[in-house]
């Protein structure tokens, strides 16, 4: 799902990126793969980490979200992203990062309708989180089984 969305939203990432932060169209076409990357990385890593409630919510809130510590993790990890791939400052880094994240969180917000579920959560970031899911959930359901044991 990151993937189409930021195929759809690709074409104003790179005019907003080249325009207002002063990229060239390479880099700002960089930056759309580093974002899927990035974004992918982060939410599979969280996932990993149990961290479902946090994504979840930090999805269902869209942009509302921007204050948020789960906000403020992925728009750091992009920002780092931005300047290891890109070259850029941190500060122009930053301000990317907070003009793309919040644009796709809407995007997912406006797919999800606010009410993504952990089956949402597994098509948005792709094959290998769905799998780290289903482990958790596995681990979940076989540590329950060991209680009645």
């Amino acid at each position: 799902m990151i993937n189409e969305i930021l195929k759809n939203v690709g074409p104003e990432v790179i005019s907003k990126i080249t325009s207002q932060f002063g990229l060239s169209e390479e880099q700002a076409s960089k930056a759309v793969d580093t974002t899927q990357e990035s974004l992918t990385a982060t939410a599979t890593k969280e996932a990993a980490g149990g961290n479902l409630d946090g994504l979840l919510n930090m999805i269902n809130q869209g942009s509302g979200a921007a204050g948020g510590s789960m906000f403020q993790k992925f728009a750091g990890n992009l920002a780092s992203d931005y300047i290891s791939k890109l070259g850029v400052s941190e500060g122009i880094a930053q301000q990317i990062s907070n003009f793309v994240l919040p644009l796709v969180l809407d995007k997912i917000l406006g797919q999800t309708g606010g009410n993504a579920g952990k089956g949402d959560l597994m098509k948005l970031i792709g094959g290998s989180a769905g799998d780290i899911l289903k482990g958790k959930a596995g681990d979940m359901l076989g540590g329950l089984g060991n209680m009645f044991k």
